[in-house]
């Protein structure tokens, strides 16, 4: 859509507004002129609904990314020691995106778990496990808004 914006504004603007001129035609050359802006509009419109579109998608790649690294902490609980470090980087390497990119609100929904029951022994592995599920979770619910 967005060519065909621009071509009707090219003809728009250049062959129809100088053919009209060029018979005297002062109607038809103003309503040419006029054709020429708006499709000129109706083609900007558009190029910036569809940079925000792939900004969106380039923000769910990112976000899937991030979900494949918590699967990837999931597989490491049962190391010895745990792997808390690791956790607590990517904790803030996605807080530090979700801020960046999205916005201070998603950050603070990313660790606030309201609404989700974990089930656990309330031990290290156990809480841990509980932070990777409850922030993968945030991260699929930003997805899906995303996708709207």
């Amino acid at each position: 859509m967005v060519q065909v914006a621009w071509f009707a504004a090219g003809i728009c603007a250049t062959g129809a507004f100088w053919y009209f001129l060029s018979q005297k035609d002062y109607t038809g050359t103003v309503v040419t002129g006029v054709g020429a802006f708006v499709f000129a509009g109706l083609a900007v419109y558009l190029h910036v609904r569809k940079d925000g579109s792939s900004r969106k998608h380039q923000h769910k790649e990112q976000l899937a990314a991030f979900l494949i690294e918590a699967q990837q902490l999931r597989t490491r609980l049962d190391e010895v020691p745990l792997p808390i470090r690791d956790h607590n980087e990517w904790v803030d390497r996605v807080g530090g995106f979700l801020r960046q990119n999205l916005g201070k609100a998603y950050e603070v929904r990313f660790s606030d778990f309201s609404g989700m029951v974990f089930y656990g022994d309330g031990s290290e592995r156990s809480k841990m496990s509980g932070s990777i599920d409850g922030r993968s979770r945030r991260l699929n619910e930003f997805m899906s808004e995303l996708s709207r």
